[in-house]
This record gives C-alpha cells, structure tokens and sequence, in this order.
C-alpha cells in the first residue's frame, strides 16, 4: 500500500506548502519586516500549524506588494 497524497502531490503537507510558496528567493534583500515574516513562517511550517503558514503567506504578499509601490 502506497502513502497517502495532498493535491499537491507531496505526502507531507509541510512539504507541499513550502514548494508551493518558496518565498525565500523572492524577499527583498535588506528589509528587515520581510526576514521577520519569513521567520514566523519557517517556524510555523516547524511547527507544522498550516492556517499560521497560510497567514504568514498573506502577510508576505501584502508586504511584498508595498515593495512594489515603494519602487
């Protein structure tokens, strides 16, 4: 018998929403707010809590898109 799967093809739901939502490589380098929110969600996807991954995801989208306006 074979492991479960997530939609996301991983058997691990941690794994999946990490390869999902890589947002290491897309963080602005030097700020300060977006290593804090990066923090809060490698510790949250540690503690394998996946409503707070899904928050941190929102609140480094919306930061993210403040960069932008910033430019």
């Amino acid at each position: 018998m074979t492991a479960p799967t997530h939609p996301e093809g991983s058997a691990d739901p941690v794994e999946a929403a990490r390869a999902s939502t890589s947002t290491s490589a897309s963080t602005t380098r030097g700020c300060p707010e977006c290593d804090d929110l990066e923090r809060g969600r490698r510790l949250a996807a540690a503690a394998r809590d996946l409503s707070k991954v899904t928050d941190f995801d929102v609140l480094l989208a919306r930061h993210r898109a403040r960069h932008g306006a910033d430019s």
